[in-house]
């Protein structure tokens, strides 16, 4: 395995005044209910996130920090770090941006990037050492999950993970797929004997009805996006003149179910992380198990504002290494 592999993280400073003005001047009513708070809240976790790249991946090519001209100063001063802002990488006319569909599917225009990359939100945390091999082969397909599981509207990002699958069936037909690849959808000894049973009960229908989201990194392939956007140029720019998040975009799980649907992957394992939830003190003893247990853990932020600074300080406390 000789190529190169670089990870990128997106982060934002969602207290930062500067910033916050910015977004006002461009916020809609209409857009609060899906713009707010705590959609941009900041852990204090970020200087953490590298640390743990740094001690369990020490192999990792180059390292991207996304943000919009907010990188910490530590940041800067670090050599290891990439810092690269939105405008020296996101078509002039798309800025300013706050939907993060939007800066994910544009990450591929970054000149320097290499062509196998691992997408990190920056809730995405290593917690065991890692391999090269736990995100991409050795002839270079992207390791991922590829149980099926269907597509249920529950709130408006649904329609947003539609719109990615009306997509991938117009592009590949599951006829044409499916079968030559069952070993990869249906595995019992990567994914488990339930998500192998629901990928055999969602196996009959004659389109591809969805894929399972494990939430974790995104192991990506640069030529993929490029080559979209040769063929589906709209993708993009639809998504991109969204300056908040919209129901009508498209996000990089489309790139990732590409992957998926045309085979173009190799099974990963359930094991290999997981998210939790936390909205209160209690859920970090969930937290505490999964960081000695997976090597990957997520964290999605479901704190009540009322319970945040204390829940965030123990959090601080125990992602320490």
């Amino acid at each position: 395995m000789a190529f190169p592999i670089d990870f990128v993280v997106t982060w934002v400073d969602g207290s930062d005044p500067i910033w916050v003005a910015k977004k006002n001047e461009y916020l809609t009513d209409s857009q609060k209910v899906d713009a707010n708070d705590e959609r941009y809240r900041d852990y204090g976790l970020l200087k953490n996130w590298f640390d743990r790249v740094w001690k369990y991946a020490p192999w990792v090519n180059n390292v991207y920090l996304i943000t919009d001209n907010q990188a910490p100063d530590w940041a800067r001063a670090d050599s290891r770090i990439i810092t690269v802002n939105h405008e020296d990488f996101i078509p002039e006319q798309y800025l300013p941006t706050f939907n993060s569909s939007a800066i994910e599917m544009n990450l591929w225009r970054i000149g320097a990037l290499n062509e196998h990359f691992v997408y990190f939100n920056d809730d995405m945390f290593i917690t065991q050492p890692v391999s090269r091999e736990d995100f991409f082969t050795s002839d270079g397909l992207p390791v991922l999950n590829g149980s099926l599981r269907p597509v249920i509207a529950r709130e408006m990002f649904s329609k947003i993970i539609f719109n990615n699958m009306l997509l991938v069936n117009q592009m590949f037909p599951k006829s044409n797929y499916f079968r030559k690849n069952t070993r990869k959808y249906i595995n019992i000894k990567k994914y488990g004997v339930v998500a192998s049973l629901v990928t055999l009960s969602n196996s009959i229908y004659h389109n591809w009805v969805g894929f399972f989201e494990d939430h974790l990194a995104y192991p990506s392939l640069k030529s993929w996006f490029s080559d979209l956007n040769r063929t589906n140029p709209d993708v993009f720019n639809q998504t991109s003149m969204h300056r908040f998040r919209s129901s009508d975009d498209y996000t990089i799980w489309l790139l990732k179910n590409m992957y998926l649907a045309t085979g173009t992957f190799s099974p990963r394992s359930k094991n290999f992380g997981e998210m939790v939830s936390v909205s209160n003190v209690d859920d970090l003893r969930k937290v505490k198990r999964l960081l000695h247990s997976r090597k990957m853990v997520v964290i999605n932020d479901s704190i009540d504002a009322f319970q945040a600074s204390a829940v965030i300080n123990k959090l601080v406390k125990l992602m320490g290494i």
